[in-house]
C-alpha cells in the first residue's frame, strides 16, 4: 500500500472518532422527562442519597411533574430545595405535599426544620405536636424534630 493510501485509511478512521466518543457518553444524558416515574424516583434517591441535590432537584422536578398527585414526590422536592437554601420554593413543595396528605410524618418533620431554619420556631412546635398525636408511641419523625428543637433553643 502506498504512503499517500496509509495517510488516506488513517485520516478515514479518525473522521469517526467523534461520533465514537458520542456513542460512549454516559446514558445519564437521557433526558428525565422520556423516563418513567418510577425510574426518576429511583434516580431521585439515588442522588439524595449521595447529597447531589443539584441533581436531585431536576429528577423531582420531572418526577413531580409526572405524578403530581404525590405526597412523597413533593415531600423530596421540598427537602431538595431547602438543601439547596431555596426556602421559598420548599415551603410551597412542602405545603403541596401537606395539602395532598395531611398525615405525610415525613413531610411535617421536614417542614418543621424549614421553620426552625427560618427563625419560625413556634410552627415547628405545632408540627412536633401534629407529629406526636399522629404517632400512636414515639415515631421516627417525631424524635428527628424534637431534637431539631432542642439543637435550636441551646444555639
Amino acid at each position: 500500500m502506498s504512503h499517500k493510501k496509509k495517510i488516506m485509511k488513517n485520516i478515514t478512521k479518525i473522521k469517526y472518532l467523534p461520533l465514537l466518543c458520542l456513542l460512549a457518553l454516559p446514558l445519564e444524558a437521557v433526558k428525565y422527562n422520556k423516563l418513567d416515574a418510577t425510574t426518576l424516583y429511583k434516580r431521585a434517591i439515588k442522588h439524595l442519597d449521595n447529597e447531589s441535590y443539584r441533581k436531585a432537584d431536576k429528577v423531582l422536578k420531572a418526577y413531580t411533574k409526572s405524578k403530581p398527585n404525590d405526597s412523597d414526590g413533593w415531600n423530596l422536592y421540598a427537602f431538595t430545595k431547602r438543601k439547596l437554601g431555596k426556602y421559598d420554593l420548599a415551603e410551597k413543595y412542602y405545603k403541596t405535599s401537606l395539602e395532598l396528605d395531611p398525615e405525610n410524618k415525613s413531610a411535617l418533620e421536614y417542614q418543621g426544620e424549614l421553620f426552625i431554619k427560618t427563625g419560625r420556631v413556634e410552627l415547628a412546635r405545632k408540627n412536633l405536636v401534629i407529629l406526636e398525636n399522629l404517632c400512636s408511641s414515639q415515631c421516627f419523625e417525631y424524635e428527628e424534630l424534637k431534637k431539631s428543637l432542642i439543637k435550636a433553643s441551646t444555639s
